[in-house]
């Protein structure tokens, strides 16, 4: 082995198949270039069209460290900017809500319409040379694909559609009744109120934790006495994957429901960086999981949840119990030990386990991951 090789090298190739390095699950520098190279070009998901219902209706959400709101104007278009007045760089807007008019800055009074374009300057009169055009609110690009709401900080990036070719149609197919789903439970307005689940984990942990099933046996019994393994299908696109389950048992350890249900089978889509994807088996669903870095060892959860109309039924309940208290919770407890046993001076990177089949307890999701957190930071670090 050479001196000094890039990550790249080290985990690219015919195998053997390794992780990255353990620094780069804890490391402060690594975590600051990922902002840079990764969350700061990617498009990451800010909300449902349902958040914003009226002209003037607002949510904020964040970037990593970079505060964002997303607010409807007057002509139903949906704006993205960053949440800071141009006067002295206050905070703009809080929470959601809906302005009556204008956004005004609780410091100087500078106001704003939903447009950005800065409408009132209290003594800018005075001022010479002041010109209002020159102070509108920076953008932040927004577009969205299927009622679900993006941003990118990238000015320069691909679409949204360019970026996850095929993504739309694939969940129009297999989401059963996609289109009468209703938003239920918001994780964003939970992280707004400090009740949203910090996780002790670096988010890469948790990506590669939801993006492979070779822990399910042993760390998910009730999930796979659900799941019949052998329908297990995995299929691989460089900014997603997806994870179709085609056959389920209704009558099984982890939740019961009705055999005439209309999703009958699971489906996860793993998307770049940082997102989740769901169908579980029964009554039609859909959920969005959103793994947002704090720091370099602390994520938190994001994500809202969509169901039909009408109310939850007890099978919707019994399934609501399951992912909530013994699904999710196991996968906290395994994403938790991981970033306690990355600071072990007895372990500096793992080896994937991938088999010829890429079969369905096969890692080469996970593996596909860290080669594209390598490509985008491009290191060179000492083997």
């Amino acid at each position: 082995m050479a001196a000094v090789e890039r990550v790249s090298d080290l985990i690219w190739g015919e195998g053997p198949f390794f992780t990255l390095p353990a620094t780069w699950f804890t490391d402060p520098a690594i975590f600051r270039r990922e902002k840079e190279t990764i969350f700061y070009k990617s498009w990451r998901y800010a909300g449902h069209e349902s958040d914003l219902p009226k002209s003037g209706s607002f949510v904020t959400c964040r970037v990593v460290d970079q505060e964002i709101f997303l607010i409807r104007n007057r002509k139903g278009a949906v704006n993205a900017f960053y949440n800071v007045c141009q006067h002295r760089a206050h905070e703009l807007l809080k929470g959601s809500g809906r302005i009556k008019a204008v956004i005004t800055c609780p410091y100087h009074a500078w106001t704003y319409d939903p447009d950005g374009r800065l409408k009132t300057a209290r003594h800018c009169n005075e001022v010479a040379g002041f010109d209002k055009a020159d102070f509108g609110l920076e953008p932040v690009r927004v577009e969205t694909m299927l009622g679900l709401i993006f941003v990118n900080l990238d000015p320069d990036a691909p679409s949204l559609a360019a970026t996850y070719p095929g993504l739309a149609e694939e969940i129009r197919s297999l989401v059963p009744d996609f289109d009468r789903l209703t938003k239920v439970r918001d994780r964003r307005a939970r992280a707004a109120d400090n009740t949203a689940e910090l996780l002790k984990s670096n988010w890469k942990v948790l990506m590669d934790n939801c993006s492979e099933c070779y822990h399910c046996a042993p760390a998910h019994p009730d999930f796979v006495d659900l799941v019949d393994m052998e329908s297990y299908r995995i299929t691989v696109h460089d900014t997603y994957t997806r994870h179709e389950m085609t056959s389920t048992k209704p009558v099984n350890a982890a939740y019961a429901y009705a055999p005439d249900a209309p999703a009958k089978g699971g489906v996860f889509w793993h998307l770049w960086p940082n997102m989740t994807l769901g169908v579980m088996p029964g009554s039609a669903n859909f959920s969005v999981f959103t793994f947002e870095p704090v720091d370099v060892e602390t994520t938190r959860l994001g994500g809202d949840d969509f169901r039909l109309p009408g109310g939850e039924t007890d099978l919707d309940a019994a399934r609501t119990r399951y992912t909530a208290e013994v699904l999710w919770p196991e996968d906290r407890g395994i994403c938790e030990s991981v970033q306690r046993g990355l600071h072990s001076r007895g372990y500096t990177r793992g080896r994937f386990m991938i088999d010829r089949e890429r079969g369905p307890i096969s890692e080469h999701v996970p593996y596909h991951f860290h080669r594209k957190v390598a490509q985008a930071l491009d290191e060179v670090l000492e083997p």
